[in-house]
């Protein structure tokens, strides 16, 4: 009886099975770990930002937890495709299968969180743009007045010398 047929207690993997997909875990896990180092730094030079008003630093509070949560499950995840290939086999199907479950559904997580950002990014860019559009035409309008006030010669204020 061979590896892969009916009856067989193994899997039928070669001894070094889990060399490649360590290799990529371990990197997934680098690139997890360096984002959420990255994300940390970022917020803590936004917090010292003296531009933002409240409700801007609470939306980049809100971003960076997002952010780092996403991050934080790249680098778990990363780890699990290590250790799960390397060590989880050994453990029984059913093990296995659970365990793969929960890596699966934990990158559906990652994959939910991802989107949930990409669509606070579009909504947070549309106010912004709705803002710079209020900005300009604030600005137009003032521009306007100006125009008219050198026009006319004039700062604004009614010329008063004692006659009317």
């Amino acid at each position: 009886m061979g590896p892969g047929q009916f009856g067989d207690t193994t899997i039928g993997l070669n001894e070094n099975h889990w060399v490649l997909t360590a290799i990529f875990g371990g990197g997934l896990a680098v690139v997890g770990l360096s984002m959420m180092a990255w994300h940390h730094k970022s917020w803590k030079k936004q917090r010292e930002e003296p531009g933002f008003n409240q409700w801007d630093l609470t939306r980049l509070k809100t971003r960076c937890r997002r952010r780092m949560q996403t991050s934080g499950m790249i680098a778990v995840l990363g780890v699990m495709l290590a250790i799960g290939d390397a060590l989880i086999w050994s453990q029984g199907p059913l093990v296995a299968t659970v365990y793969w479950i929960v890596v699966i559904a934990m990158g559906g997580w990652l994959l939910l969180l991802g989107v949930g950002d990409l669509l606070t990014v579009r909504v947070d860019s549309k106010l912004a743009r709705d803002e710079l559009q209020r900005i300009g035409q604030k600005r137009a309008k003032l521009e306007t007045e100006l125009e008219e006030m050198r026009r006319r010669g004039s700062n604004g204020e009614a010329k008063s010398n004692g006659r009317h």
